[in-house]
């Protein structure tokens, strides 16, 4: 991780370099997942924007589509990592 400042993590691949997380929370049928930002990046390209009205337009929820609800009734949360995370270390 670098000390840019302005520190931003607009792109997926900003992200991946900071080393933090990124989860999603379905608020239809409350369900939550983990995203691998390391997978999202080698598919979606280190440039994808990665803020809320970005990740709508990719991210849905399996579950409402296949029954027919809201799919995209979803909330993101950013993750910041430990230290000992970033190095591959015990967390906590």
């Amino acid at each position: 991780m670098s000390n840019k400042y302005p520190f931003a993590e607009d792109t997926l691949g900003k992200k991946l370099e900071a080393g933090t997380g990124l989860s999603v929370y379905c608020l239809t049928c409350k369900r939550r997942a983990v995203l691998d930002v390391a997978d999202m990046v080698k598919r979606l390209g280190p440039d994808q924007p990665c803020l809320h009205w970005d990740l709508l337009k990719i991210i849905y929820c399996h579950e409402c589509r296949a029954t027919g609800r809201d799919d995209r009734n979803l909330q993101f949360t950013n993750h910041a990592l430990t230290p000992e995370q970033r190095r591959g270390g015990p967390a906590g």
